[in-house]
């Protein structure tokens, strides 16, 4: 493959505010940026020289946006991999379509790791909701329902603690065709690995972010990660190895458990920025959005290695109070404090309206500041 110079045009499937930042880094290094997301508002829309307004599975236009484009990637995993395999035939698609096909579906995603040695969480899949009691059971409380598809931040699952709790939670995922059932672990600390490969089979790693969740989404991520050299490097082992069978060319983030035992276990894969990554904006060389174009348009893996510490906590959309905005002056006040926001219309509670990150090296100043951050933010 030839390289693909700035000039040309990156099409982006998927509008969000991940489409929005690589488009960003994109216009930075003089790219042309298509957008293809059926919502009109989308926050990548105001940074594309056009936005496709369309479904996902209206292969009709998806052909049409990728022959506008001189490559194709996407932003998030809820897009039929039947349409991103028509569309491979015509343009270039990276990450491929199979890896798509492999990481969008979770019992597709058990299996193919679980079948090649990778340690992950133990788990059944449940095909009925009769069956549900049986396998819970077998596999032992307290457990996690997950639907196989179309769950993130935390939607799409629920916990169950004994038998009792089986017997709504099939409806309360929404009667999913099939459901992974996974056993619940106690955790020492959950953390991710990101991963860029490119045509060559270079590969480059990100710092290691260690991750908070708060009802089931990021809350925040703070580098470096503090677990040590010898679990980051088996980390990083895991994911290389797992980009390698999955023949990846572009990004790939894996969610890591770290067990009270200090057992590394695959969570999840997702073939794309990743929310945890997003401090690389302020803190590396090259970010992750930056790395993602570099490798679809075969050109130099960028250096990712930190300037400095970090943490970057996400903003949702329950710091609006009705039609007033969070104290953005305050918070800009901070010394170390960068502020992304995503152009987002509409908070509700739980949507991710923008993040900051706060840097420096002494990593008890910026937890301070931090808290200082959130002060703020809750004192309005």
């Amino acid at each position: 493959m030839q390289e693909i110079l700035p000039g040309a045009v990156i099409g982006i499937l998927g509008g969000g505010q991940l489409g929005r930042m690589v488009a960003m880094e994109a216009r930075r290094l003089g790219y042309g940026v298509v957008v293809y997301d059926p919502d009109s508002f989308c926050p990548a829309a105001a940074i594309a020289d056009k936005h496709w307004i369309g479904e996902y599975d209206d292969i009709d236009k998806l052909m049409d946006f990728a022959a506008t484009a001189d490559v194709l990637t996407y932003e998030f995993e809820n897009i039929s991999s039947l349409a991103l395999r028509k569309l491979e035939e015509e343009s270039l698609l990276f990450p491929s379509a199979a890896v798509l096909e492999i990481c969008q579906q979770r019992v597709r995603e058990k299996e193919f790791l679980s079948k090649r040695g990778f340690p992950t969480v133990s788990y059944r899949v449940v095909n009925r909701p009769e069956e549900l009691g049986a396998v819970a059971a077998e596999l032992g409380f307290p457990s996690i329902l997950k639907t196989a598809q179309l769950g993130y931040d935390g939607k799409g699952q629920v916990s169950l603690s004994s038998i009792e709790d089986c017997f709504l939670a099939w409806e309360n995922i929404g009667k999913p065709d099939v459901a992974l059932l996974e056993k619940r672990l106690e955790l020492l600390a959950e953390f991710s690995v990101i991963i860029g490969r490119d045509h060559k089979k270079n590969v480059s790693f990100f710092p290691i972010p260690r991750n908070f969740h708060k009802k089931g989404i990021l809350d925040f991520s703070i580098i470096p990660s503090g677990l040590g050299k010898r679990l980051e490097k088996e980390a990083m082992e895991i994911a290389f190895e797992i980009a390698s069978a999955l023949d990846l060319i572009g990004l790939l983030a894996v969610e890591f458990f770290l067990t009270k035992n200090e057992d590394i276990i695959v969570n999840e894969l997702a073939p794309r920025p990743h929310n945890s990554g997003h401090f690389s904006l302020d803190i590396c060389l090259t970010s992750q959005f930056e790395q993602l174009l570099r490798i679809i348009c075969n050109l130099p893996l960028g250096e990712t290695s930190a300037r400095c510490n970090g943490l970057m906590r996400n903003l949702l959309g329950d710091l609006w109070r009705g039609d007033n905005q969070p104290n953005w002056a305050g918070l800009l006040k901070l010394p170390g404090l960068k502020l992304h926001l995503y152009g987002k219309k509409q908070p509700r509670v739980g949507r991710k309206m923008g993040h900051y990150c706060i840097v420096g090296e002494n990593i008890e100043e910026i937890l301070t500041l931090d808290s200082q951050a959130l002060q703020l933010l809750e004192c309005q």
